[in-house]
């Protein structure tokens, strides 16, 4: 009898989250490292179709106890849609992920694909993405393993590459060590680049494999005088953990002085003089471990959740993510992504600000009041208390 009533419970629970709008719902796990399956979804636009490639992740494995149902809406305030029954395409399945596709005919008005992830207890996550015709991505990067859905890839592994249409691509390498965001209540501005200058060229066919041999901004296109194509960082092989001195230290600009920040710069490799600096900062041994420890576990989940065109932490979701850590709420509409942080009474809005490099790019809205709450936060980072 009890077991009929928790079933009963899953049920109308499941039934009354589903019917909520995608602009009244809370998205925080999709940040949250904690939560035990994760959706990685990338669209593709062929010549008159959506193709959209999907990675299911379990993160404690036995992928094949979860089930994903599709679903259209047409908006964000939509509280129901069309159940899209065609069965999606799978590839692969192994015991941490599931991989298939769906193929859509190219819409004439924009509407919503919603991927609704359930375990075998009735527990889901809802996970979606905007299908529309302008959508610039016409390709994509693959291994035996089956294309990959997040937007870096590894130094000397080699990979294929296919345009939609299978024309041969043009790659434009850029070796440029991108800035990372400025702070939440700076004047200026949020970066969002919409041009660079490339540092060199080469020619892929589609199907083809490449071995990218250097770290660094990877765009393929079809045409280079276009506004299409696809992007992936080429990163090293232990990203998106930093273990090197020389890649710790960047990062510590968000939480240190000008001063601290030119005498870790000046450290040259040497781990003594870097921890001497950290331990002046914190003043304790034990708080240095805490803070080495949480800040960049931190910037981990950041360059996993928000890498782009440049590394995660330093765009400006994952600069908020690494100093604020996972949001309370995370709300989305058709144009801005709110976070919102109840223990400090503070939301922070960012808007979506996409080119080629990255369509998916979202820009922080800065106020000059972010000042306090940045520093007191940073503040608790420098006594290892966050």
């Amino acid at each position: 009898m009890r077991s009929t009533i928790i079933c009963l419970a899953s049920l109308l629970l499941s039934r009354l989250t589903f019917g909520q709008s995608v602009a009244a719902s809370n998205f925080n796990y999709w940040y949250d490292p904690t939560n035990e399956v994760e959706l990685q979804l990338r669209p593709v636009r062929t010549v008159d179709k959506i193709m959209v490639r999907y990675t299911l992740v379990a993160r404690h494995g036995n992928a094949e106890k979860y089930s994903i149902s599709w679903e259209k809406r047409a908006s964000y305030v939509e509280t129901s849609g069309q159940a899209i029954t065609e069965k999606d395409s799978v590839l692969s399945v192994t015991d941490k992920t599931k991989r298939g596709f769906l193929i859509f005919d190219v819409p004439a008005k924009p509407w919503l694909l919603l991927a609704h992830v359930m375990n075998s207890n009735a527990r889901k996550w809802t996970y979606f993405r905007l299908i529309e015709s302008i959508y610039p991505v016409d390709g994509w990067i693959e291994t035996t393993d089956g294309v990959i859905t997040e937007n870096h890839l590894t130094k000397n592994k080699e990979y294929t590459a296919r345009s939609a249409d299978g024309k041969p691509l043009i790659v434009s390498y850029y070796n440029t060590n991108f800035p990372p965001a400025l702070p939440p209540f700076a004047e200026k501005e949020g970066r969002n680049e919409r041009f660079f200058f490339h540092d060199s060229l080469f020619r892929v066919e589609s199907g083809s494999t490449f071995l990218p041999k250097k770290e660094g901004l990877y765009l393929f296109q079809e045409d280079t005088t276009t506004a299409r194509g696809f992007s992936y960082r080429v990163v090293k092989e232990n990203f998106p953990k930093f273990t090197k001195i020389d890649e710790l230290i960047p990062p510590l600009i968000l939480i240190t002085t000008p001063e601290e920040f030119n005498e870790l710069s000046n450290v040259k490799g040497e781990k003594a003089k870097f921890d001497r600096v950290i331990l002046n900062i914190t003043g304790d041994k034990e708080r240095a471990k805490i803070f080495m420890k949480n800040f960049f576990h931190n910037i981990e989940l950041a360059n996993i959740y928000f890498s782009s065109y440049k590394e995660g932490w330093k765009t400006d979701r994952g600069m908020m993510f690494l100093i604020f850590g996972l949001p309370d709420e995370v709300s989305k509409n058709s144009g801005n992504e709110i976070w919102n942080y109840k223990n400090l009474n503070t939301k922070f809005t960012f808007v979506k600000s996409g080119s080629v490099y990255d369509p998916e790019n979202y820009v922080l809205l800065r106020d000059k009041r972010f000042n306090d709450v940045w520093l007191s936060v940073v503040d608790l980072w420098r006594k290892g208390r966050f």
